[in-house]
């Protein structure tokens, strides 16, 4: 029980993490190129978990916030970037889902 909540926290933390990088990168396309592929990688790999522990743990409502809020700062990176981070789309739909769990 105690052990999902740290693993949600650290994987909040590094998404956290690599979005604030994102927003600093975007004057180097290389590197925002390379950071963006972390992120995606590091949710491919670790949101299912979160996902299907959901039933059993659901958000807390500060975690719903934390999720909220990196719905908004996905949202306003895709704005920035100027096209729609695809690989965020089902993600987006995924945190919103959890949300409403």
């Amino acid at each position: 029980f105690e052990l999902m909540f740290e693993e949600r926290n650290s994987f909040f933390d590094a998404i956290e993490s690599k979005i604030s990088s994102a927003d600093v990168l975007l004057s180097e396309p290389e590197k925002l190129k390379k950071n963006l592929n972390d992120l995606e990688s590091l949710l491919n790999e670790r949101w299912p978990v979160i996902f299907s522990s959901l039933t059993d743990y659901p958000l807390s409502e500060k975690e719903k916030n934390i999720l909220l809020n990196f719905i908004k700062k996905i949202e306003n990176l895709n704005k920035k970037v100027g096209y729609k981070l695809s690989f965020f789309n089902d993600f987006q739909k995924y945190m919103k889902e959890s949300i409403e769990k």
